[in-house]
């Protein structure tokens, strides 16, 4: 599969060819300060000092979304997205930034269900043909529902990505997903569901933000990784009435059947310790059959809920937890629990499908929560479907947002232009 047309004139960073925010060397937000505080529910999950959580403005202005009006479809706004000055560091960069809830389709049920979002726009005049939209996938930050990344000011630690690529002129939106800021539970990592909101959220945001191109990007870190890597799959079949001219994948939870064989040879690192809760939360929510109690005991099970908040107390409470967790607390109770587990996690599992536009996937050699073995795997088997994929390897780094230069830039600057770029899978 060759590289799309150019169908928009691209970023106003990379039009103009000054040094992206993304580039090594530059005091760039990303450089100085979210590598340490994204990851994937590690020990150091979020940073809240300083944030505070605040009420979905949409909710005052419109109907929460349990009854769906006659003619309602994925991407429609619910009630009146409220323009909002809680993104206190993005003031100098953002024209506009705002707070909304819309629809998004279940993929199972094809029940129209409510999502919360927020945008961004950039300051300045929209290019010819309008601001090229970039879907942002956040990373873990809990289950709970007040664990909804628009609600804080900082976007639980994606504030500073934001304003890079606000910086390169995109318009930003960034789904809270499903269940995370709205009503019902989060099914963590459900792959279908999470891509339908990413999708979604980039129609929403085209209905609010009137000068903005049918052409859109996915950006995501971790769990995001995961979602817009789906979402690449399956926007030939769901994202009709829009061109996504590709995705960008950093620390992606791809194939995570490995970590039950993990759990069952008592080898899990820290790391992998602090997510099983929500992990097991997230699979619960869709295998109501799952008994925890087959996976976890001890103290990890008696503080079982602290593993689901996303504030400051509980992030101190389970590093403490996490450092006394054994091998026989979090191993599976016999072989059958780890084969249905290993089920369960294959479900979530990607690839699942032939992408429908190229692919960047960096990850880090020293990956202490996603095996660099799992992700290289997981690759393979995409490759193996036809995908264009460039891969970007970095070392000494940890999982979460990475530092890779000017790869990122460079490279959607070339699919922009339509110039060809390198395919690993080659």
């Amino acid at each position: 599969m060759s590289a799309p047309g150019p169908r928009f004139r691209g970023p106003r960073s990379l039009r103009s060819g000054r040094s992206s925010p993304l580039r090594s060397g530059t005091s760039s937000p990303l450089r100085s300060g979210i590598i340490s505080t994204v990851l994937f529910l590690t020990t150091l999950l979020v940073a809240l000092t300083g944030t505070s959580c605040a009420t979905d403005g949409s909710s005052e202005s419109g109907p929460s979304g349990s009854t769906v009006p006659e003619g309602a479809s994925p991407g429609d706004v619910i009630g009146t997205a409220s323009d909002t000055s809680e993104y206190r560091s993005l003031a100098k960069i953002a024209e506009r930034a705002l707070r909304f809830r819309y629809r998004s389709e279940h993929p199972v049920t094809g029940e129209l269900v409510p999502v919360s979002a927020a945008a961004f726009v950039p300051r300045g005049t929209a290019p010819a043909g309008g601001w090229p939209v970039i879907a942002l996938g956040h990373p873990t930050t809990g289950v709970a529902n007040n664990c909804a990344p628009s609600f804080y000011g900082n976007l639980l630690g994606t504030v500073d990505l934001v304003a890079t690529l606000l910086e390169q002129g995109f318009v930003v939106v960034q789904t809270d997903y499903q269940g995370l800021g709205t009503p019902g539970d989060h099914a963590y990592l459900e792959p279908t569901v999470a891509a339908r909101n990413i999708i979604d959220s980039v129609r929403a945001v085209r209905s609010i933000v009137h000068d903005t191109t049918d052409d859109w990007w996915g950006f995501g870190v971790s769990q995001g990784a995961h979602a817009v890597f789906r979402a690449n799959e399956i926007a030939d079949s769901y994202g009709d009435g829009l061109n996504l001219m590709g995705t960008v994948s950093m620390s992606p939870a791809l194939d995570i059947r490995p970590l039950a064989d993990s759990m069952a040879a008592g080898t899990l690192t820290p790391d992998q310790i602090a997510f099983l809760p929500v992990i097991l939360t997230g699979l619960k929510t869709v295998h109501p059959e799952l008994n925890i109690d087959d996976y976890l005991r001890g103290p990890i099970r008696d503080t079982f809920r602290v593993f689901l908040e996303c504030n400051d107390a509980a992030r101190v409470q389970k590093q403490d937890i996490v450092e006394i967790t054994e091998p026989p607390d979090y191993r599976p109770i016999d072989a059958a629990a780890t084969e249905r587990l290993r089920g369960w996690l294959g479900e979530a599992s990607l690839p699942q499908g032939r992408a429908s536009a190229p692919m960047l996937i960096s990850y880090s050699s020293e990956d202490k929560v996603i095996r660099p073995s799992w992700t290289a795997g997981a690759i393979e088997q995409a490759c193996a479907r036809g995908d264009v994929i460039n891969t970007v390897i970095v070392r000494g780094q940890s999982h979460g947002i990475l530092d890779v230069g000017s790869k990122t830039a460079d490279w959607v600057k070339a699919v922009s232009n339509g110039d060809p770029v390198r395919n690993d899978c080659r």
